[in-house]
């Protein structure tokens, strides 16, 4: 049996919205809450559950076990996204490295082509690169990295030439 986390795209999208209006302590109290709660099923899950599949709201079906993973990385972007103080910056550091690992997996996944890149984050040791020939470089923290990557503006980065459109992160 499948059950959607939202019956349509336009009520997904109505609660979003609903949600982001709501103030600060509501949103903590919400969210404390559904944590408690989100917890406490992800505790009782007899192990074999872990392998039980899931399917997202893009349509993708990942083992239940991923929704720990998805859980936190909703949380985090969309604490930043509500525009209320946080920033990427403010994100743990394995946080946004798993982030930017993410997002160019999923582009590998659906088979979509970004440009050339050399992602070169000035607070780390190594480079991330997108296929293809004369990558443009591009610098920053790898938080601007993550910001952008994740559709949220370049501001932070330096490149020899524009900035090129990217595929959907999500």
């Amino acid at each position: 049996m499948v059950t959607p986390m939202y019956g349509t795209p336009e009520r997904r999208a109505a609660e979003i919205a609903e949600g982001a209006s709501q103030p600060a302590r509501a949103l903590r109290h919400l969210v404390a809450h559904a944590g408690v709660h989100l917890n406490v099923e992800w505790r009782d899950l007899p192990p074999a559950a872990w392998d039980a599949e899931v399917r997202t709201a893009q349509g993708r079906t990942v083992p239940c076990r991923e929704t720990a993973w998805m859980r936190a990385r909703e949380v985090w972007i969309h604490a930043v996204d509500l525009g209320n103080g946080g920033t990427f910056h403010d994100l743990p550091s394995a946080m946004l490295d798993r982030l930017a690992d993410d997002v160019l997996a999923a582009w590998r996944r659906r088979g979509e082509s970004p440009p050339p890149l050399a992602l070169t984050p000035t607070d780390r040791a190594a480079a991330l690169t997108t296929p293809g020939t004369a990558p443009l470089p591009v610098t920053g923290a790898m938080a601007d990295v993550v910001r952008w990557l994740t559709g949220r503006g370049a501001r932070g980065l330096t490149a020899p030439a524009p900035l090129p459109a990217l595929p959907r992160w999500f």
